[in-house]
């Protein structure tokens, strides 16, 4: 007899921006379960977190308020 399935615990960390394919910057909710899960968007890109000390040079550059998920989503800001 098999043993039960464990849950996947999830790879990506909430409270982060991470940078998807193409640049994309997703949040843990817009990612997408490929990439939840494995730390890879469905192109087999590895998403990478934005630290810090870049958000804080991204914001300087182009005079945004903050980086943030680009689907708009209320959970992540």
């Amino acid at each position: 007899m098999n043993a039960p399935t464990k849950a996947p615990k999830p790879v990506l960390k909430p409270g982060i921006v991470y940078l998807g394919d193409n640049g994309r910057a997703v949040c843990i909710h817009c990612a997408g379960n490929s990439a939840l899960y494995t730390g890879r968007d469905l192109s087999g890109q590895k998403v990478l977190p934005m630290m810090a000390e870049e958000l804080a040079i991204w914001k300087e550059m182009t005079s945004r308020k903050t980086l943030s998920c680009e689907k708009g989503c209320t959970v992540c800001k």
